[in-house]
């Protein structure tokens, strides 16, 4: 290879180097789709949500009131499981059994002993990057379902980053706007024909909306 080649290459491949750590430091800011890390707790929403009727906003309780909706405190948890212990009775036709999901949080909280308790490390699976502001209070309020953005959590064995979260995505809902009727459906809730009939919801799509 000629000196002349070798010098038109160097310089290319600390180009791409650099063009590729870049990017990856503007990637890593946010967190992929499909991501799905193991949790401390192995907290089964189908139980919860699907077949006890728990509402969202009892465990992630300021989604409604902060930019942030908050991870249950082991204090949540316990104010139902200080009573609910890991062996389960028989019942609904279902043997016995033992539940691996609750030693796991009692891990973290013995029944009966509360100075003992500590907080739950749970793994964050969503975030945007740091120059971006996702204020959840006032989706929420705007009557946006949970499941229109995180997907459907109540079916989740294991929870996983549903959405992009990329900002053509965000863009794309302020522009064409919010149907009641579809976060209902992503929610698994049928909508009534008066749901039907609420047009969409848009919203402003100016930098300064979420980059301020």
């Amino acid at each position: 290879m000629s000196r002349r080649r070798t010098w038109v290459i160097v310089p290319a491949f600390f180009a791409i180097a650099f063009a590729a750590l870049g990017l990856s430091a503007y990637s890593g800011a946010s967190s992929s789709q499909g991501f799905a890390p193991l949790q401390p707790v192995d907290f089964p929403h189908p139980r919860h949500v699907q077949a006890l009727g728990m509402n969202c906003l009892y465990c992630h309780y300021a989604a409604n009131k902060s930019p942030d909706p908050g991870l249950p405190a082991v204090g949540t948890c316990m104010g139902c499981h200080s009573i609910i212990l890991p062996q389960r009775p028989a019942m609904d036709g279902q043997p016995a059994r033992r539940s691996a999901a609750l030693d796991s949080l009692l891990r973290y909280a013995p029944v009966g002993q509360p100075d003992k308790w500590k907080p739950i490390p749970w793994v964050r699976i969503h975030k945007v990057p740091e120059y971006v502001h996702f204020p959840h209070m006032r989706h929420v309020n705007a009557g946006v379902t949970c499941q229109t953005c995180h997907g459907p959590v109540q079916t989740m064995a294991r929870v996983y980053q549903y959405s992009s979260l990329n900002m053509g995505w965000c863009i794309r809902c302020h522009v064409n706007g919010y149907k009641l009727s579809d976060g209902l459906r992503a929610a698994g809730v049928t909508p009534t024909p008066q749901d039907e009939t609420v047009p969409p919801k848009k919203a402003r799509y100016d930098c300064a909306v979420c980059h301020y």
